[in-house]
């Protein structure tokens, strides 16, 4: 280990306003000294590391020309268990999570050349399960776009018309599923990462309660927000890939549920009849809403009612705050977890990334310039705020979130889902090469007025496609309590028997 001189702690103490003698600096520094034993001999202890249980080749960079939409960033064959209920299937695994010997870029320039030493949960678990990772799907630059336009070194592109974005930031994983090269994927969402693809794709995407999927060995953006979730080409896919990815794993600190099991298949084969849904009326009609996505929704909840579900509109005035409340977090909080604590949860007790860690540290540091614009944002934004207001905004806004949680449980005393759009217009074109930079950013955030608030309340919530407008799918978002992921399958499943949503037929049930 280095240890500081005394010019070294000189420089450290002014720069910290410290006004300290010559004789306190010298003592400071025997100080440190005494301290290098110590250290030294963490250094050379070896920590454990998350286990990587299967053999696997290397694989390879995706042929362009079978990558049409830029949905993969390796491809590989690695095969698991040889029984399970995942048997045979072949799952994509968003490029933020850790999959041992295979390139992580999530999505950014930083990171070329990474290659994890160790498998994250989820992964550990479909290979138990007996599915085959089929390979990384591509990601927005650092996971901080809702838009497909980030991504190093192509966009995404819509599988439903390449102009337009495939939403992000688990834009790989939609694009793949709507392709047909995928039925089910691992996706991430803090702000709506995993419903707003499924909804801008046409597939389903399923952002469990916070701390269902243990999110170990995934990069991380602000462990307050960080989810992970299946998404699947049906409600079927979503549910079957849920369980097998859901559960304590005793290593990730943003757990607390009990390690019961859940049995979320069951609730695929339960009627809709009976269901109380709540059409939440801020979720409608906002500044930047398409009124044929409002009414295509709202079409989608009446069939629904036909088929006999209970439909009443709900008002939740804090619905329209929480998506400020979710910006506050998840702007102050991502700079300081990436830039100050280099994603190790000081105070947090669980397994921390090391090779990520280490290698995300030198990175940055050293070719700043390369960070994404919305990364750039945050960075600055975070470090005035440290200058002028340290803490205060981040503070309120976790606080805000109580009452926040709390307007969506009172409502949901009253309905078993909650429903809106999930996005609040369907895809839109991916922007020029030649866009400015606020365009970039504002690209990658606009459509986060629904999704954002139940990464900061918690609550799962699945998209769904309800229908078409041109060409572009619609996605139905539906909201369940905490750890009622069942309710929502439920409600899902019985809306897709329904009909078929490309050819518009549930709105004429």
């Amino acid at each position: 280990m280095k240890i500081p001189t005394v010019e070294d702690l000189r420089r450290l103490a002014s720069t910290s306003g410290l006004a300290l003698k010559d004789t306190e600096l010298r003592e400071l520094a025997s100080l440190c000294e005494g301290l290098a034993p110590a250290y030294d001999r963490i250094e050379h202890l070896a920590a454990p590391r998350l286990p990587v249980k299967y053999p696997r080749e290397r694989g390879a960079a995706p042929n362009p020309s079978r990558n049409p939409h830029n949905a993969w960033a390796w491809r590989c064959e690695i095969a698991g268990a040889s029984g399970g209920p995942l048997s045979g299937i072949r799952v994509g695994i968003k490029d933020n999570i850790c999959v041992a010997g295979m390139p992580m870029r999530n999505g950014s320039d930083l990171l070329a050349g990474f290659e994890p030493d160790e498998d994250a949960t989820v992964v550990t678990r479909i290979l138990d399960a007996g599915g085959i990772i089929a390979g990384k799907t591509t990601c927005e630059d650092l996971c901080f776009s809702g838009g497909s336009h980030t991504s190093r070194p192509q966009p995404v592109r819509n599988p439903h018309d390449p102009t337009r974005s495939a939403g992000g930031s688990s834009s790989g994983n939609a694009a793949a599923i709507a392709a047909g090269d995928l039925t089910m994927c691992v996706g991430g969402d803090q702000g709506g990462s995993v419903r707003t693809p499924a909804s801008w794709c046409g597939v389903v995407g399923l952002k469990p309660t916070h701390g269902v999927v243990p999110y170990t060995g995934a990069f991380p953006i602000e462990p307050t927000l960080d989810h992970l979730g299946p998404m699947g080409k049906t409600v079927a896919d979503s549910a079957l890939l849920l369980s097998v990815i859901a559960g304590p794993d005793g290593f990730d600190p943003r757990q607390r549920q009990s390690s019961v099991q859940v049995d979320y298949l069951s609730a695929l084969n339960l009627p809709l009849k009976g269901m109380r849904i709540g059409l939440v009326r801020e979720g409608f009609g906002r500044p930047e809403s398409h009124p044929a996505t409002d009414q295509l929704v709202r079409t989608a909840l009446g069939a629904m009612e036909r088929a006999g579900a209970e439909v009443a509109e709900v008002s939740i005035p804090w619905h329209r705050d929480g998506y400020d409340i979710a910006t506050a977090v998840v702007l102050e909080g991502s700079a300081r977890f990436l830039f100050g604590q280099n994603l190790v949860g000081f105070g947090q007790n669980g397994h921390h990334p090391e090779a990520m860690a280490a290698a995300w540290a030198r990175a940055w540091r050293a070719e700043p310039d390369k960070l994404p614009d919305i990364g750039k944002f945050a960075l600055l934004f975070e470090a005035f705020l440290s200058e002028h207001r340290p803490g205060t905004y981040y503070g309120k806004a976790q606080n805000l979130r109580r009452p926040l949680r709390a307007a969506y449980d009172e409502a949901l005393t009253r309905f078993d889902v909650l429903a809106m759009p999930t996005t609040p217009f369907p895809a839109t074109p991916l922007p020029p090469e030649d866009a400015g930079f606020a365009e970039r950013v504002s690209r990658g955030l606009d459509m986060e007025g629904n999704t954002a608030p139940f990464d900061a309340s918690g609550h799962p919530a699945i998209s769904l496609p309800c229908g078409r407008v041109g060409d572009l799918p619609v996605g139905l978002m539906l909201v369940a309590r905490y750890n009622d992921e069942q309710s929502l399958l439920r409600a899902a499943a019985g809306f897709e028997m329904l009909g078929d949503w490309k050819s518009n037929s549930v709105a004429r049930t």
